[in-house]
């Protein structure tokens, strides 16, 4: 009897000191640490899976579970939120691209004669990767006293064929302009711009309209 009972506290002594060296384990081999998702505990703390996280990887990462990457943009909760001048679902898009080219364009001024058949551009700014520049808007060559010399700034609005231009002085001077413009691009047929736009010179104010199509 004696013994048996000395071989049951050797074994219990044995069992004590061998989990005593596992951080992970307990009295009689019993999980001393816990670790959800899929986790395993090593040296006393859970190694998580992908995507998981935590003391006990009890908390996930959606973007990184689904293997989300946001190439101009950051992650959260799955979704890509796209820097400045860039979209789509990964952010690899830029929103000024689809505008950029040249486009014979009709150009309607109240009060003012207005030519048919000219060029404006659209190209990007290098300084800057959201705005775009406009060039020959408002018909500077056959209105040297009211027109611009001066590039003109734009943005694209994100997820849209849309843009703004905002309020700005191109020339440094008094003559301002503001406005609104948009593309549409049709299979077969090609792309077309609408520009609607307000210049102002001192007293003077002049609404204007712009209709174009993309020719190269």
């Amino acid at each position: 009897m004696t013994k048996k009972l000395l071989f049951l506290f050797a074994l219990i002594t044995a069992t004590f000191s061998f989990t005593s060296c596992d951080q992970c384990l307990g009295p009689l081999g019993k999980e001393k640490l816990e670790c959800s998702n899929g986790g395993t505990c090593n040296d006393g703390a859970c190694d998580c899976l992908k995507g998981y996280f935590g003391n006990t990887c009890d908390s996930s990462d959606v973007c990184e579970l689904r293997d989300v990457i946001c190439e101009k943009g950051n992650c959260d909760e799955g979704i890509c939120y796209c820097d400045a001048g860039y979209e789509g679902e990964t952010c690899n898009t830029e929103t000024r691209r689809k505008f950029i080219g040249i486009y014979n364009v009709t150009e309607s001024c109240l009060d003012l004669d207005t030519t048919w058949g000219y060029n404006i551009t659209i190209e990007e700014n290098f300084l800057n990767g959201a705005n775009m520049y406009i060039y020959n808007l408002f018909n500077y060559s056959h209105f040297p006293i009211n027109g611009y010399f001066s590039k003109i700034e734009a943005t694209g609005t994100p997820g849209t064929n849309d843009f703004t231009i905002f309020s700005q002085k191109p020339d440094g001077g008094e003559k301002s302009i503001v406005g609104t413009g948009s593309i549409n691009v049709v299979e077969g047929v090609g792309t077309t711009i609408h520009i609607d736009y307000t210049t102002t010179n001192g007293n003077k104010t002049y609404g204007c309209s712009l209709e174009g199509q993309l020719i190269q």
